[in-house]
């Protein structure tokens, strides 16, 4: 009977394993075509950039003033976000007003606070985000799973941390 037991935990954990290992090589594939698609997307488009270590690639397009943006500020912005196919699927400026958050409170996608981070008041920039930076593989209508962005932001203000 405890040879049973065994023998069933064994088959169970040898089982998990398998599935678990099949996902993170799914996953790592998925990094590295989508890395791919945003290299064959810069190529295409003339863009002279490095990715950052994060895999963020960051193009400011207008330099603001004062001091960048840090984690606890709140930070008043534009933005539209696009596939990098060029179709438009959000924006704030037509709902006229801008998104205000809290840098560090868990509200942004990884790749807009990075970006946000090394911004001044009145700057403007464009980012390029592989899925895992964006939304990852959870569905965020319009926006499907595992999507590679592209946003423009226009940051209006900032309201330091005491």
């Amino acid at each position: 009977m405890k040879t049973r037991y065994i023998n069933i935990i064994l088959l169970s954990f040898l089982m998990i394993n398998t599935l678990l290992s099949c996902s993170l090589e799914s996953y790592a594939s998925k990094k590295i075509a989508a890395d791919n698609e945003i290299l064959s997307y810069m190529s295409d488009n003339n863009i002279d950039k490095q990715k950052n270590s994060s895999g963020l690639v960051y193009i400011p397009l207008k330099q603001g003033d004062g001091d960048n943006a840090n984690l606890g500020d709140k930070v008043a912005f534009h933005y539209i976000g696009y596939y990098l196919n060029g179709e438009i699927f959000d924006s704030s400026y037509k709902r006229s007003y801008p998104l205000i958050v809290e840098l560090g409170s868990g509200d942004l996608i990884k790749g807009m606070e990075e970006a946000l981070l090394q911004m001044n008041k009145g700057a403007k920039s464009k980012i390029i985000l592989p899925f895992y930076l964006a939304y990852d593989n959870m569905e965020n209508a319009p926006v499907p799973p595992y999507s590679n962005l592209i946003f423009e932001i226009e940051l209006l203000d900032i309201n330091k941390s005491k």
